[in-house]
């Protein structure tokens, strides 16, 4: 029988592995739920046929050298896959897949346009002042104010399936005007949605919510430098639902802290947000996707990838470096 291994357990893991078996792919499953340590990663892809991963588990080219000859799929739950070292992999005649599913960029467009609204109207910053009291606190119209959202200005940074649904969304449901930054043009969205491509540096000079949905890549690293933050307007809600790696974390923090932004959602950061002293602020831990349609979704993909490819030697969405 052929076997798998998943590092630990995933959100359906019943139905994946009821999925495995009725194809005849036998999986054990790592009870424990954090991520899986790297000695029992070691033993178990010199023995597997199908490696199942999550988007925390590190595959370099060290644990790839110890691959069994069997190996043939490293199924990543996650869109992303920079965990993994997809040409060390293809060396070896492994395919690796991810799980770009349209209820996952659903999800996170969702979860985008949730927090940029949540910022503009200052609740995290009101629940955290009512959380320290034991009474509403007085009425005054001194108090900071919650912006509007209707009738204004939407930067989008990587206008790709995530960006361009919560353009869409900000569009049509917001009355919100659309600019965005993209290497691509997309006169399909300028034409149903009246967007306009702009300079990376006009978008955030000119925006009143800056959303980012771009992909990392080498060209696309510190993007958000310093100096790009430092363009924003003091009334403006930054929100990052894509890579950390995307943004001058320090600048942006430092922005905050002095008070000259609204706000900021970030479902993707680094050590920098512990520096965050204002209250205005979402910190959403990487959980931009997880729902249920979205991650029910994920789960079969993985369990299909698998599949496809033990079975016809073609997985449904390949990744290649």
């Amino acid at each position: 029988m052929l076997k798998a291994f998943l590092t630990r357990p995933t959100y359906n893991t019943p139905l994946l592995t009821e999925m495995l078996l009725a194809e005849g792919i036998e999986v054990e499953v790592r009870s424990e739920p954090s991520v899986c340590p790297e000695h029992i990663l070691k033993q178990k892809i010199s023995e597997v046929d199908a490696l199942l991963t999550h988007t925390e588990d590190r595959i370099d080219e060290s644990l790839l050298e110890l691959a069994s000859a069997k190996l043939k799929v490293i199924s990543n739950m996650g869109i992303g896959y920079s965990n993994i070292d997809v040409a060390a992999a293809t060396k070896r005649g492994i395919t690796v897949t991810n799980t770009p599913t349209e209820e996952a960029f659903e999800a996170t467009a969702e979860a985008t346009v949730a927090m940029l609204l949540a910022i503009a109207r200052r609740i995290p910053a009101l629940h955290l002042e009512r959380k320290s009291m034991d009474h509403d606190p007085d009425p005054s119209f001194l108090r900071p104010t919650a912006t509007s959202v209707r009738e204004k200005v939407t930067g989008v940074v990587g206008m790709g399936r995530i960006g361009s649904r919560v353009a869409k969304t900000m569009h049509l449901g917001f009355d919100n005007q659309i600019q965005y930054y993209d290497l691509l043009s997309k006169p399909e969205l300028e034409s149903s949605l009246g967007a306009r491509q702009v300079s990376l540096s006009d978008l955030m000079k000119t925006s009143d919510f800056i959303v980012v949905n771009m992909p990392l890549s080498k060209e696309s690293h510190g993007l958000l430098s310093a100096e790009m933050i430092n363009l924003m307007q003091d009334h403006a809600t930054f929100i990052n639902t894509a890579r950390s790696e995307l943004v001058d974390e320090e600048a942006l923090v430092d922005r905050l802290n002095a008070g000259t932004l609204h706000g900021a959602g970030l479902d993707v950061y680094g050590n920098a947000v512990n520096k965050i002293t204002a209250e205005n602020i979402a910190l959403t831990s990487h959980f931009a996707n997880f729902e249920d349609r979205a991650y029910t979704d994920m789960t079969q993909l993985v369990a299909n990838n698998v599949i496809a490819t033990l079975t016809t030697g073609h997985a449904l969405t390949p990744v290649k470096e």
